[in-house]
């Protein structure tokens, strides 16, 4: 029997989107972000946790989905890519799921993105779809280098 997986299940624009537990570093409530001059437009900002400067990307712009007003609900959740700790700011936060990998299935060859090699999966729930993200993905190598930089 394959091991079960564990997501995070979090709102994006009223759809359901996942991301590997083990990619979370922390869930945040929203605060106050230092814009960045000149920075992509995904990008929000910076904000200073703990001492560390971490770059805040929203992760609708990032996918091109359409962005809600900000809500008590509005998290930033903190993922490690390569060394590098980002923010991604997201509607909100639902819970864990351990999720079977039967009800996973490979990501539709449907999106018509230039590059969604980002979704991991698309999980089927009781509860409706999962789309799952594979955070390592997300960004090509000439943004993961831009945020490198902030």
């Amino acid at each position: 029997m394959a091991e079960m997986r564990q997501i995070v299940s979090l709102m994006l624009s009223g759809e359901k989107y996942g991301i590997n537990i083990m990619d979370i570093e922390e869930i945040l409530r929203m605060m106050d972000i230092t814009k960045v001059p000149k920075a992509p437009a995904f990008v929000e900002g910076i904000i200073n946790l703990r001492g560390q400067v971490i770059p805040i990307v929203d992760l609708r712009k990032k996918l091109g989905i359409a962005v809600p007003e900000e809500s008590g609900q509005t998290r930033i959740i903190n993922v490690n890519i390569k060394g590098k700790k980002i923010g991604f700011v997201v509607d909100c936060v639902d819970e864990v799921l351990r999720l079977d990998p039967e009800v996973i299935d490979k990501a539709p060859g449907a999106s018509t993105g230039t590059n969604s090699g980002y979704i991991d999966g698309v999980a089927r729930t009781r509860h409706g779809m999962i789309i799952i993200l594979d955070v390592h993905k997300i960004f090509n190598p000439n943004e993961a280098n831009v945020l490198s930089y902030l």
